[in-house]
């Protein structure tokens, strides 16, 4: 139980959809949310296995879990997913927009269809998420959106500018879908995270690791459960006086 058995008040309550959910923080974000009583619909694009493995978890925890793959870059393939949806649970509550892509290339090497894809995946994802699932929020006046950014949507990075753009995009986009919805009472903030043990990280040299960890005041490369304990928090309403904010979970790596 997270925060050392302290509830966050979602039992029995609140439908999370989380996005890419069948790996790293996505997953751990969709567990976490289990573990604290929301049922949760576990999207992914492409890893079938392991999505299916991610619901079968949350069941064993006693909640309901939905399997849905949909590619969030199409807006006809996300319309479809809240269809399905609509008709198992009557919409969603929690929406955790995390799904994203990422490829090392400096940008005289990326193509177009390398730039669109990327920001088709990172920022064309959460905006059409938050467009169409936002529909049943605003008709109940609660919801929570918690959209996951990158340290390097502050920092840049010299090896992936369609990445930094995309997230550095979801800040700004985080801001204003707060400020349209605050009057539905719907929350919309995004946490930042900094290196933190994924997949997307996996291939990191030991140099390269030495090199970030030296940029690291905590002195350790994140978990994906330090990215879940925030979300759930945001998602609670612990959090109902939060909005429009971007929250940093990076050791220190870089302080705003």
């Amino acid at each position: 139980m997270a925060f050392d058995g302290m509830r966050l008040e979602l039992l029995g309550k609140r439908v999370a959809l989380v996005t890419g959910a069948s790996r790293g923080i996505g997953r751990a974000i969709a567990m976490e949310l289990a573990r604290e009583g929301a049922d949760v619909i576990v999207n992914y694009a492409r890893s079938d296995d392991k999505a299916k493995a991610v619901g079968h978890e949350i069941e064993k925890l006693g909640r309901q879990a939905l399997v849905i793959r949909a590619d969030v870059s199409r807006l006809d393939e996300v319309e479809v997913m809240r269809k399905r949806v609509l008709k198992e649970f009557g919409g969603v509550d929690i929406l955790v927009n995390n799904a994203g892509i990422h490829y090392h290339l400096k940008s005289w090497d990326m193509d177009e269809a390398e730039w669109r894809r990327v920001l088709g995946v990172n920022l064309d994802g959460v905006f059409f998420c938050s467009k169409v699932f936002g529909h049943e929020m605003r008709e109940k006046k609660w919801g929570r959106i918690i959209n996951i950014s990158s340290v390097i949507g502050f920092t840049g990075t010299d090896h992936e500018a369609h990445y930094g753009a995309s997230k550095a995009a979801v800040v700004g986009l985080t801001k204003s879908l707060a400020l349209e919805l605050a009057h539905f009472n719907i929350t919309v903030n995004a946490i930042a995270p900094g290196w933190i043990e994924t997949d997307m990280t996996a291939g990191t040299t030991a140099e390269e690791m030495k090199k970030a960890l030296e940029l690291v005041p905590l002195g350790r490369i994140g978990k994906p459960s330090d990215i879940a304990h925030v979300a759930v928090f945001l998602a609670s309403e612990k959090a109902s006086y939060i909005t429009g904010q971007t929250l940093h979970v990076n050791g220190g790596e870089a302080m705003f």
